[in-house]
């Protein structure tokens, strides 16, 4: 007969045990944390510390300006010891929306990374867990590998992921409007400041192509409306020179312009609509990705068409 750890039946008793749970209309982070006896053989060691805007740099001097440029609100960092004296810690930052708390999650993030389901994704490592859900950053982290060890970094992820309510599909639709051949897996990003080496170029998610041993960068930002897209396409190409053609998609005309960018070398540049796109990193940028730009704008297309839909 097939037998059941005590852990694991620990770890099933604890994802349905009642406790508090916070949502958009809270920020107080200590609710989070597991209670008391929660996590069986764990406890607290110490107060949690609290840092927020203001002092963040105090807690995590050489990174603070990193979370700082995806909206950080707060952090609350509690340690916790177990019986044989092992210890573990929580942080729980919060950032001002879901796309934040991803933007800082996907630049923690290596490709090559165990991923698990938790919240709305966990990626983990040989001495932590790392997991965002709505606009929460965590990472629950031990000082030395062990059995007891190993088995507290789910269960602390898992309490902690299911006492934060939230939409588990937060990212904008445009997310997935990335086609999958030669995309490499989980390194999809958000940058929001510095965008191709220019602090004026607006947020806009990247994803890493494969063509053939050439690695190139797609960028796309999603403008307020047509308009701006449009004054960003020319305010980028003017800076280059740049061939500009008009292409007919199955989602509607949009424009390409393939130049020289100062930073980034040969680019292929497309607007469509309020979506501005930037492919990097390739020789003929033109060749390889026009192919690609035409899939994007035909999935950028279809979720236009959704969303007017659905009003």
């Amino acid at each position: 007969m097939k037998t059941v750890s005590r852990m694991s039946v620990a770890l099933a008793a604890l994802l349905f045990m009642a406790h508090p749970v916070i949502g958009q209309g809270s920020a107080d982070l200590s609710k989070l944390l597991p209670a008391a006896g929660e996590i069986p053989g764990w406890k607290a060691d110490g107060e949690p510390l609290f840092y927020t805007q203001e002092n963040l740099w105090e807690y995590i001097d050489g990174s603070a300006e990193n979370f700082l440029s995806f909206d950080f609100r707060q952090v609350i960092a509690q340690d916790y010891v177990s019986p044989a004296d092992r210890g573990l810690k929580v942080e729980i930052y919060e950032h001002g929306s879901p796309l934040m708390a991803y933007g800082i999650y996907a630049q923690m993030r290596s490709p090559g990374l165990a991923l698990h389901e938790i919240g709305n994704e966990a990626f983990s490592d040989e001495y932590s867990i790392n997991f965002w859900k709505d606009r929460f950053y965590v990472r629950v982290a031990v000082f030395e590998k062990g059995e007891d060890s190993d088995a507290a970094l789910k269960l602390f992820a898992h309490r902690i992921a299911t006492a934060i309510q939230g939409d588990t599909a937060a990212l904008p639709s445009e997310a997935g409007a990335f086609p999958e051949e030669g995309l490499v897996p989980n390194d999809l990003r958000y940058l929001t400041q510095g965008v191709l080496g220019r602090e004026k170029f607006p947020p806009a998610f990247v994803g890493t192509y494969m063509f053939g041993d050439e690695q190139g960068k797609l960028y796309l930002a999603t403008l307020v409306d047509s308009a701006a897209a449009r004054d960003t396409f020319e305010w980028y190409t003017d800076e280059m020179k740049s061939f500009l053609a008009t292409a007919e998609g199955a989602s509607g005309e949009y424009i390409l312009g393939v130049g020289e960018d100062t930073y980034q070398g040969d680019v292929l540049v497309f607007s469509f609509g309020r979506y501005l796109g930037v492919l990097t990193g390739i020789k003929n940028p033109a060749g390889r990705g026009t192919e690609l730009v035409k899939k994007m704008v035909e999935r950028l297309g279809a979720i236009d068409a959704r969303r007017r839909a659905r009003r």
